[in-house]
């Protein structure tokens, strides 16, 4: 494996968790989603306008997330003209993990329900109250007289938003941190021209060898101070004739006598 194979792979696994982490609230929320500024509903091959209303803890619109309990107001206001010639269904459940577990008892898990009827205006008023937390899928369905049947479902909390998004924003986390493994990794295999100057400049010198020490040492430092054993083992200096010396050579010794006197 060559070297850039590692940054290939994080590079690769970077865009894969971006790209999971912008995806995500897309699926999370079904056929419910925002688009051109406006909360809309996909449902066959039409559209609905969405709004959702807390008239008693806020008076702002929210699209997906429902962000308290509380009384709750929905508005679906229909695109193409054929759906106000359709009856609609509304449904709302609880989140039981899947439409074939709702399926097993639907009535049970039916937290509030407004039966198949005909909207001339193509606008829906729709009002239920959650006095608890939880989490929730949308089913709206529209009958048509020559057979059609088109299903819509949208998965929603309640007092939860931060909850369901949390999966988002740890993906989005990894995604940052790949990135920032990419770019240290690139960093460190290719330093910038001034760091790797400065790198080289602050190196240490090498260790001098034996033989550079020598040839650096006074040649005559052993001359110095040198001293030098007798026969009886005593220390002497080479500037200092020695006692046995002087013993040995009678002229000296006179020589010495008549400098004296």
């Amino acid at each position: 494996m060559s070297c850039r194979d590692p940054l290939r792979l994080l590079a690769a696994t970077a865009l894969l968790v971006v790209a999971g982490a912008a995806a995500a609230p897309a699926e999370a929320h079904g056929r419910l989603g925002a688009a051109e500024g406006r909360c809309r509903l996909f449902i066959g091959p039409d559209i609905m306008n969405f709004t959702g209303y807390l008239p008693e803890a806020s008076k702002n619109e929210f699209c997906e997330d429902i962000p308290s309990t509380g009384p709750m107001i929905m508005v679906l206001d229909a695109e193409q003209a054929e759906l106000r010639d359709m009856k609609v269904e509304l449904r709302i459940v609880k989140d039981v993990g899947g439409e074939e577990k709702e399926n097993e008892n639907l009535e049970a898990v039916t937290v509030a329900y407004r039966e198949p009827k005909i909207y001339p205006t193509g606008t829906i008023n729709f009002e239920h109250t959650f006095n608890e937390p939880g989490y929730f899928v949308g089913i709206v369905t529209v009958i048509g007289e020559h057979g059609e049947r088109w299903v819509s479902r949208f998965p929603f909390s309640v007092d939860k938003t931060f909850m369901r998004d949390l999966p988002v924003y740890l993906m989005m986390g990894l995604g940052v941190l790949a990135v920032a493994g990419i770019y240290l990794v690139h960093r460190r295999r290719n330093p910038p021209p001034q760091i790797a100057t400065a790198a080289a400049a602050f190196k240490s010198p090498p260790p001098l060898s034996d033989s550079g020490l020598g040839d650096d040492a006074d040649p005559q430092g052993a001359d110095h101070g040198e001293t030098t054993a007798n026969q009886d083992g005593e220390a002497e200096s080479p500037d200092k004739p020695s006692a046995g010396k002087a013993k040995d050579d009678p002229d000296d010794a006179d020589n010495y006598r008549a400098a004296a006197e």
